[in-house]
């Protein structure tokens, strides 16, 4: 762990939260896949609860401040919800304040990453199916490439996480999503990556509405007739 991150981290609570019970940075700088732009993430645990942005010592750092109620209503959320930001952060994090304190929100968020998400309920799967086949059934009909550039972004979207939810696994935001694609099944990461590449490249819809039907024949293919909400 870099010493200087670490110590800016610390005069950062000093600084700005001097009051709360405890601290935990996470994120990039802690994984060591940070990068020039990257910033630090550090969760609080004090009175209030908010997120908000900060330089300090020319360092870009996200507050994720929380009190104990807010806390538990956050993991209670993202296991409804399927993303493990808070989760995440807590298990990953190394202790800057509040040895006891902190070490109980990595032990809650190394519990709440090992139960995983919510499963879906039967109408949540059918919306998914139903959202996913009326974009293939777009992309099968349209002769308009700018229109179908979107319809490809959407399902860029929307299958990781109709996968990963269906399969009661984490899903994330950006390239978060395609990590936690990745790690559940790395040949379906690559499968879809390389048709969202071959469609930019050649246009040739194909290959990605194949390989969207593939993944949505496990749970009963596409869905039209009879969907009600």
């Amino acid at each position: 762990m870099n010493k200087e991150i670490l110590h800016i981290a610390r005069e950062f609570i000093g600084t700005h939260f001097p009051g709360s019970r405890a601290a935990l940075l996470a994120g990039s700088f802690v994984r060591g896949d940070n990068t020039p732009s990257s910033d630090l993430d550090i969760v609080i645990l004090d009175e209030d609860t908010f997120r908000k942005s900060y330089i300090f010592l020319d360092k870009p750092i996200e507050a994720f401040v929380y009190n104990d109620d807010s806390l538990e209503l956050e993991l209670f959320l993202e296991k409804q919800y399927g993303i493990p930001l808070l989760s995440r952060m807590c298990s990953e994090g190394v202790v800057i304040k509040g040895e006891e304190d902190a070490s109980t929100l990595k032990i809650q968020g190394e519990e709440n990453l090992k139960e995983g998400p919510s499963p879906l309920s039967s109408s949540k799967m059918d919306e998914f199916r139903y959202f996913i086949s009326d974009l293939l059934y777009d992309l099968e009909g349209s002769r308009v490439e700018m229109e179908d550039t979107y319809s490809v972004g959407e399902l860029t979207r929307k299958l990781p996480e109709f996968i990963l939810r269906a399969n009661q696994e984490w899903i994330g935001e950006g390239k978060w999503m395609f990590r936690c694609l990745k790690h559940f099944d790395p040949n379906i990461a690559k499968g879809f990556t390389n048709c969202i590449h071959e469609y930019h490249k050649s246009k040739n819809k194909d290959e990605l509405i194949r390989f969207v039907d593939h993944q949505l024949a496990p749970f009963g293919g596409r869905l039209f007739k009879g969907y009600k909400k």
